[in-house]
């Protein structure tokens, strides 16, 4: 990753530069006008390494490197959680670790030159965290909602999954509190209108060539670039215009409000039968209620930049570790090729779609087009498991596994196991005390 980043791909830090020039003129423009698209504590988190590049490191890629290593220090970490809450060994690597292992190069240099990794990750520790750390979880959920709004679609079904009214109250408590912490902050530093900044900004962006959305106009720009001109906008992206394009943002217009309606009916359901979504079928429906949320608002976008898989790769690796679903093994293989596919869209073959550079223009189109197929694919293949889940019909399958009881290796487990019985049968041996039944371990099954 770190040799596509200074080497083939270096390029891609064009949002990096975009970022250090925003910080660079906030003290001209205020907090009120800089980065609007993004939530206010986004912008704390990219200025953090920024300040220190401009204090301990006066070169000029200092911030781009701290950026990176951010990038790195972050994937490490999420590995290793991911490692520790499946079990693994030195022996041995669960799938979990495995799709994240591969997902990261999959997609990319682009992974370590966005942020989008960071809001990805905590969303992956909230469903890792959901069962025994129920407070953990919202906190990683608000977090990760502070800086990019989108994580928030985890909390419905992350409140639902939660037992217990104390436990739930104090989930609430914490998104509570996290949301009004930011919101004053917010209003304290930069006004009222910067809450809603990155709304406004979204609405009024144009089609981006790499939405969903966008792909029959592409294939029309594929065979005549002047019907259908591909420009660069102000939103700082590449967005095509032509016949039928406002017909395209109608429909991905409605498209979203469909979803919206779909999930608010999900999230009713799972709410009302919040009793019997506990253990196996509050994770499963958890799990994925999540990743159809999270597709379904990535194809319904007018706008689908790259990193936008990050939204979805480390949710699907932390659910390979809460469910053992081979349904969700599947889905996580067919996520990997569309990272692959994302990859040669952009940047392997970017200049295809932007310059129409010869020998590119096919390949970027034909790997955009199967991107945005994988992608639909995924999102109806995760509503349907998530209505499955919701009806009970889609847990049988699935064995689900506590991720701190899980994080014990197997042959420790084992080897625990032993040594309890033998403890049990000196006991006997030397007089003491029969041990109850509880003591002999005849409920406790062999792990």
């Amino acid at each position: 990753m770190c040799w596509l980043l200074l080497g083939p791909e270096s390029w891609v830090t064009g949002d990096v530069s975009y970022f250090a020039h925003s910080l660079a003129s906030e003290g001209r423009a205020g907090l009120a006008h800089t980065l609007v698209e993004y939530p206010l504590p986004a912008v704390g988190v990219l200025a953090i390494p920024w300040m220190l590049a401009r204090l301990l490191l006066a070169l000029p890629g200092g911030y781009a490197v701290l950026l990176a290593l951010s990038a790195v220090c972050t994937d490490a970490v999420f590995a290793i959680l991911l490692h520790r809450a499946s079990g693994g060994s030195r022996r041995r690597v669960a799938p979990a670790t495995v799709v994240w292992l591969l997902a990261v190069p999959a997609l990319g240099a682009t992974a370590y030159a966005r942020f989008d990794l960071l809001p990805g990750v905590l969303l992956g520790c909230c469903l890792l965290a959901a069962a025994r750390h129920p407070r953990v979880a919202a906190g990683c959920a608000s977090a990760a909602a502070a800086v990019k709004l989108w994580p928030a679609l985890v909390l419905p079904p992350l409140l639902t999954r939660v037992r217990g009214t104390a436990a739930r109250r104090a989930c609430i408590a914490m998104v509570v509190g996290v949301a009004v912490v930011v919101g004053v902050s917010t209003v304290a530093l930069a006004g009222w209108g910067r809450l809603f900044s990155p709304l406004r900004y979204a609405g009024t962006r144009g089609l981006q060539i790499e939405s969903v959305a966008a792909t029959p106009a592409v294939l029309g720009w594929w065979h005549d670039p002047v019907a259908w001109p591909i420009g660069y906008a102000s939103s700082n992206a590449f967005e095509i215009t032509g016949p039928g394009v406002r017909w395209l943002l109608v429909v991905s217009t409605v498209a979203s409000l469909l979803l919206v309606l779909a999930l608010l009916a999900a999230w009713a359901f799972a709410w009302g039968r919040r009793d019997r979504l506990r253990g196996r079928r509050g994770a499963v429906m958890m799990v994925w209620l999540t990743l159809a949320a999270v597709t379904g608002l990535m194809v319904t976008g007018r706008v689908l930049s790259p990193q936008y898989l990050l939204w979805l790769l480390p949710a699907a690796a932390a659910g390979l570790v809460v469910v053992r679903d081979r349904s969700l093994v599947a889905w996580s293989v067919l996520l990997l090729v569309t990272a692959g596919l994302t990859h040669l869209e952009f940047p392997v073959f970017y200049a295809g779609l932007t310059l129409r550079a010869p020998g590119k223009v096919a390949p970027a189109v034909v790997a955009l087009v199967l991107r945005n197929l994988c992608l639909l694919v995924l999102t109806g293949w995760a509503w349907r498991r998530a209505v499955m889940s919701l009806s009970a019909e889609g847990v049988e399958d699935a064995q689900i596994v506590e991720p701190a009881e899980a994080a014990v290796p197997r042959h420790h487990r084992r080897a625990l196991f032993t040594a309890q019985r033998g403890v049990v049968g000196v006991r006997h041996v030397v007089g003491a005390k029969p041990a109850g039944r509880h003591d002999r371990g005849e409920d406790r099954p062999m792990p």
